[in-house]
């Protein structure tokens, strides 16, 4: 799990933060190459995982979900829940906005978004794979500057890299630099990314797509330290204004190198965006009602439901509400073990608290049958199990039969269900059941280790008042059965620093979705990760099998392997009940002032926010005349 404020939107709707303030996407028409190199492919115009084919061509017009002739202009006011206290996104200490190095600096390649697996030049005019794919030149185009002027250099890329292994936050240096062997400057426009081996075939795009900083400007401050100084940038837009913790304004450059580029139309084009955090959900609500900004992704099933039905200017037309479905990886929600905590060491005991978490019921009274359920990890993509495990999948677990529970060869997983009214007693035998074979029993009410006397007690720590309508009836079921369950509300940076320290005995996450599974997944599960403080193995896992299963995971170059062996390591880890899977929403909710003009089409992988742009059509919805 990433930031705690990264909501279970943050692939979709949750990301239009940080797409709208980009240079999104910033490539470039395929400029004329050099011949190929001996030992390399010839110079190309993008990148792939696994040999994925890519949509766009050389020399395309522009991206096929903009409008080519969209005004630019206008403000932007977006409003999010939670505080910052640093602008630097790549650093382990502190809060970020997780926004605005994604909108002051550019890559040497990016994404688009009708594609996912696919990465486009962008900096580099074009980019070389050598044909033992270890290494990737990149090529530097010509006139791409930093905002004072100063042009982007080779130099500025070996600085960053140095950076970011040495001072980026601990995840970052372990989905990457553990595997980069070096990087060489060829001449001045010119660098190669060399790999350790072959163990992380997606490792030479990450390097790729990380942003370039200015080592003129950078060299003279810690990286490593929270930063609230506005930082030169290189991108479209340059920082206004910062209030720390309340809100920043980012503001068009109108002397971007890049702005007249194919890839560029259509895309920002707002003038000025101001993001408003606000540090409770029902106030960032209200605050939309009420017109304090301007377009907000909908995620509480109440207030999608019922929030909106009293607002006079949803009635007129003012204030719209629409959903889509939506083809994306989805993020989805889990109740996160410590795995360090005794009582969560037993898959038993696991288990059973598994059978607590009624999905039905407060999907009736709370979720306003809006989810649905998880069965696994990596929800709405082929990366998730079905059925019995058969073909491929059925051949790499074989390998592990013995080390691994039989039933997941012989019995269909399938989450505890309940009638949806609150009665769950089976599932409560079912929980004791396990419990008693782990050596726990009642004892006057309380959940007693039989060998010890210990009780059973759990605090579950959150930050999120939404996250109350899941907490609260878990945690009603966990005492019918004698465990003393203490829900914790905290602050943003309490609950951080408890997850990053691991003082915690369950918390939520909302883990958002990795296309194709990939080296995220070894720094999130692999053991030499479980006490690494700020990192992404939260819940301390530890377990030989999953160290294998995910070092095969990230090694595979090919589509239909690394979905198969995904598979398998999903379905090995959902058995494991290393967390309670709550649910994913495949439906893309949003609310906004009716001041957009947009695309008549939308991208296949995204709203597509990034492409709408400023209109004064609607007079009532502009600021100053909302109600």
């Amino acid at each position: 799990m990433r930031d705690p404020r990264v909501t279970r939107r943050q692939f979709t709707l949750g990301s239009m933060l940080a797409a709208t303030v980009q240079a999104m996407p910033w490539h470039r028409a395929f400029a004329q190459a050099p011949a190929a190199r001996a030992g390399y492919k010839p110079p190309n115009h993008f990148l792939s995982l696994l040999n994925r084919p890519a949509q766009y061509p050389a020399n395309f017009a522009h991206w096929d979900y903009v409008n080519p002739d969209a005004p630019k202009g206008g403000q932007l006011v977006l409003g999010t829940l939670g505080t910052f206290d640093t602008l630097n996104d790549y650093s382990a200490l502190g809060t970020s906005t997780r926004v605005v190095m994604a909108a002051l600096y550019e890559a040497l390649i990016s994404s688009n978004l009708d594609e996912l697996a696919v990465e486009y030049a962008n900096l580099a005019e074009s980019v070389e794979e050598s044909d033992d794919k270890l290494s990737l030149i990149c090529r530097l185009r010509d006139g791409p500057h930093f905002h004072d002027g100063k042009p982007i250099t080779t130099d500025d890329i070996l600085f960053t890299h140095e950076t970011f292994r040495e001072k980026a936050a601990p995840y970052f240096r372990a989905t990457y630099y553990e595997y980069l062997d070096r990087i060489d400057v060829l001449d001045d426009r010119t660098v190669r990314f060399t790999a350790k081996d072959l163990s992380n075939p997606e490792l030479l795009m990450g390097v790729a797509g990380m942003p370039i900083l200015p080592k003129h400007w950078w060299s003279t401050r810690d990286f490593s330290a929270p930063i609230l100084e506005p930082m030169l940038g290189s991108g479209r837009r340059r920082l206004k204004a910062v209030d720390a913790g309340r809100s920043f304004t980012l503001e068009r450059v109108e002397d971007y190198w890049g702005k007249d580029l194919p890839q560029n139309v259509g895309t920002g084009n707002f003038d000025q965006i101001t993001y408003q955090y606000y540090r409770d959900f029902n106030v960032l609500y209200e605050a939309l009602k009420a017109g304090e900004f301007d377009f907000m992704s909908i995620t509480s099933p109440q207030e999608w439901t019922t929030g909106f039905n009293s607002l006079p200017a949803l009635k007129t037309g003012a204030f719209k509400k629409e959903e889509f479905p939506s083809e994306a990886p989805e993020s989805y929600g889990m109740l996160i073990f410590n795995l360090r905590r005794p009582l969560f060491s037993d898959v038993r005991v696991r288990r059973a608290l598994n059978y607590l978490y009624d999905f039905e019921t407060t999907q009736k009274t709370s979720y306003y049958g809006l989810y649905q359920r998880a069965q696994g990890h990596f929800p709405n993509t082929e990366f998730m199990f079905e059925g019995l495990p058969q073909g491929r999948e059925l051949e790499i677990l074989e390998k592990y039969r013995g080390r691994i529970p039989d039933e997941i060869f012989n019995t269909e997983f399938r989450q505890p269900t309940s009638d949806g009214n609150g009665n769950i007693r089976s599932n409560l035998r079912a929980a004791l059941d396990l419990l008693k074979q782990a050596g726990w029993e009642l004892r006057d009410n309380r959940l007693t280790n039989v060998a010890t006397g210990d009780v059973a007690a759990i605090e579950m720590i959150f930050f999120d008042s939404e996250m109350e309508k899941t907490i609260l009836p878990f945690s009603q079921n966990l005492r019918r059965i004698g465990i003393q369950a203490t829900p914790r509300l905290l602050d943003i940076p309490q609950f951080q620093n408890r997850m990053h320290e691991f003082e915690f005995d369950v918390l939520p996450g909302f883990m958002p979705p990795a296309y194709p599974p990939g080296a995220e997944q070894k720094s999130r599960w692999h053991s030499i990760y479980a006490d690494q403080k700020g990192g992404l193995n939260i819940q301390g896992t530890r377990d030989p099998v999953v160290d294998e299963m995910v070092d095969y995971l990230v090694s595979t170059d090919d589509w239909d392997e690394r979905v198969a062996v995904s598979r398998a390591f999903n379905r090995y880890i959902t058995w494991q009940f290393y967390s309670i899977m709550l649910y994913y929403d495949p439906i893309d909710r949003i609310g906004y002032w009716d001041i957009f003009g947009r695309p008549d089409k939308r991208p296949k992988m995204n709203l597509g926010f990034a492409t709408w742009w400023y209109s004064e059509h609607n007079p009532q919805a502009l600021r100053g005349r909302r109600r």
